[in-house]
């Protein structure tokens, strides 16, 4: 239950990098922060707004390779305490894709089509039938071998 916690928690934290990636990136971000900047100042300060755009879009970026690290710990943990590399893996990427249409729709205003949501739950249902099949064909795997 820890590494499933472990991974669940490493699927958030790969999303909140994509999210800092696209607040970095983005050009409507940075066009929503600069408006914001220049009611806050002057006229005359407005080269200012840019360097805090900057800035701003540096934090962002950094933010995604911390999240990334903390994503790959998390998940590198996992997989030593998950009862196979499955479960965390399944587990990651549900929480991945979850986590990232809750973001995205909180805090970016996206819309997510049924096609999006059948998509993405067909995805975790293959990865659920793989996990399924896997400990069967191994135990009989195991059975057909001889002992010497």
């Amino acid at each position: 239950m820890i590494g499933q916690s472990l991974a669940l928690l490493a699927g958030v934290f790969a999303s909140l990098a994509t999210v800092a990636g696209k607040l970095a990136m983005s050009s409507e971000i940075a066009d929503f922060f600069l408006g914001l900047c220049q009611k806050q100042m002057s006229s005359e300060m407005n080269p200012q707004c840019g360097e805090i755009i900057f800035g701003l879009r540096a934090i962002f970026f950094g933010m995604i390779f911390l999240f990334n690290a903390i994503m790959w710990t998390l998940f590198t943990k996992s997989l030593q305490k998950c009862s196979s590399s499955l479960v965390a893996t399944v587990t990651n990427t549900a929480s991945n894709f979850f986590t990232s249409a809750l973001l995205g729709k909180l805090l970016f205003g996206e819309i997510l089509t049924l096609r999006w949501w059948c998509g993405a739950s067909m995805i975790v249902l293959g990865l659920l039938l793989i996990h399924r099949g896997s400990p069967k064909s191994k135990e009989s795997d195991d059975k057909g071998k001889k002992v010497s």
